[in-house]
């Protein structure tokens, strides 16, 4: 009976309470600290005093190590390759130590732990391939499995451990690594759900809905996180539609949602094919766009923009109706550097979009351009 209470309770109880603390303090300090040494060496300290504690408890209870692969399992699975593979060498380290310290440490038994930890990881890495299992039921068959045959394998086949009744608590293991299993698995689960709906929200709060591009309030909220990189330069370009209203009044507003979408598509595009993630593409709301160009050089974004009027003008929108429709837009640039801000480059780029409605459209303003 006290089997079945410590092996397929209380240890596992253990386990699943050691992968939370870790999981919370890598994701609440791991941004904090940065440097890489001190976050593997805070892993370190905290996994070899928790392998050690649970290895002596369990072999002074029962003469041998169980579950000593759970946590390097677990992160195999759900935390990367990277820090699963470092707590997978931790383990012969703690399992030596327990081993010293109850007088049973030898070379043949520290053949046999590195020999376990390398049979754990490939056999990791065979059930990873299995294409037909999705991660949860490659995690429980890992756990379930390494956790009985790692005992049993050292008592019939090495007999390093003392007791020869193993088989006995082969199903308290079992249990505590079904319970192990099933409340990580719920735990990750749980926690994928909530990163999707936080993600989900995010993209919400910062992507107009109609168009998918970045809306105001992303805009907004880049310009502060840029008006503190004083060495940086940006090239901002305001573009406004032409004769939009006209559009809505004689084709209906449903058609001109419809022509704002394709427009928006065309525009993202064509700047993330040129500029890749150098480029921030926004609507302000209406028929009005923003593009900020990091690091690109104003006449470079006045050339690129004046392609893509051309490229407007030989594709034509064709409305549900099978109407064909000319779009052009009319347009205005600035520069931001570290002698004139992104507000004043935002000021600058907007009054001459209106420069250009007011000069008769589809005509693009760049007061600080030196190419024609």
């Amino acid at each position: 009976m006290d089997e079945i209470v410590t092996l397929g309770l209380i240890m596992p109880i253990m386990n699943i309470c050691f992968l939370f603390c870790e999981f919370h303090f890598f994701r609440l300090y791991e941004n904090e600290i940065r440097q890489q040494f001190f976050k593997y060496g805070v892993l370190a300290v905290f996994f070899l005093v928790f392998g050690f504690v649970m290895a002596t408890f369990s072999l002074n209870y029962f003469q041998f190590i169980s579950f000593q692969y759970t946590v390097s399992i677990t992160a195999f699975f759900f935390d990367g390759r990277k820090r699963s593979y470092f707590s997978f060498i931790l383990v012969p380290l703690t399992i030596a130590l327990s081993l010293s310290v109850s007088g049973l440490f030898s070379f043949k038994a520290m053949m046999v732990i590195l020999i376990e930890a390398v049979g754990t990881i490939l056999f990791c890495e065979l059930i990873q391939v299995l294409n037909k299992l999705d991660v949860f039921a490659k995690y429980a068959t890992s756990i379930i499995i390494i956790n009985i045959i790692t005992p049993i394998e050292n008592q019939y086949k090495w007999n390093l451990v003392l007791t020869d009744q193993l088989s006995v608590f082969s199903l308290p293991i079992l249990i505590g690594s079904i319970i192990i299993t099933v409340l990580v698995c719920s735990y990750v689960k749980a926690m994928q759900k909530r990163e999707a709906a936080m993600e989900k929200l995010e993209y919400e709060t910062n992507h107009d809905n109609l168009t998918a591009l970045l809306n105001y309030r992303a805009f907004s909220n880049y310009v502060i996180q840029i008006t503190n990189q004083a060495k940086a330069n940006y090239t901002i370009l305001m573009i406004d539609l032409d004769n939009f209203k006209r559009v809505n009044d004689q084709f209906g507003h449903l058609e001109g949602n419809h022509l704002l979408q394709a427009f928006a598509k065309k525009l993202r595009l064509y700047f993330e094919v040129r500029y890749h993630e150098k480029v921030r593409v926004f609507r302000f709301g209406g028929e009005e766009f923003c593009i900020v160009l990091k690091g690109v050089t104003i006449d470079d974004a006045y050339a690129t923009i004046w392609e893509f009027e051309e490229l407007l003008k030989k594709e034509d929108y064709l409305t549900t109706g099978g109407q064909s429709v000319v779009i052009s837009f009319s347009g205005g640039i600035a520069r931001a550097d570290p002698e004139n801000n992104i507000h004043e480059a935002i000021r600058n780029a907007d009054a001459a979009v209106y420069l250009a409605k007011s000069n008769g459209r589809a005509q693009i303003i760049c007061p600080d351009c030196s190419i024609d």
